[in-house]
């Protein structure tokens, strides 16, 4: 899988919208069994944090994204400055 010639894919970070279902959610999933940071977005949170916590039985850490504050959620994904 390309990845923007990063290197070490765990350094790319990929928000993927429509990710609560169907094609959106594979490609958290398979984005995260890479090593990619993923943040998943869907318009609905409470549909966003049902598919979260899905991939998270995965042992697949996909946060969702805030509604309220999408900066934050960008910020947390990517761990300390």
């Amino acid at each position: 899988m390309a990845h923007g010639g990063a290197e070490d894919p765990s350094a790319a970070v990929a928000l993927v919208t429509g990710a609560n279902r169907g094609t959106g959610l594979e490609t958290c999933r398979q984005l995260a069994q890479h090593g990619y940071t993923v943040v998943l977005a869907s318009r609905d949170a409470a549909k966003g944090e049902r598919a979260a916590a899905r991939l998270a039985e995965q042992r697949l850490a996909v946060p969702p994204a805030s509604s309220t504050s999408p900066s934050h959620t960008a910020a947390s994904a990517l761990g300390p400055a």
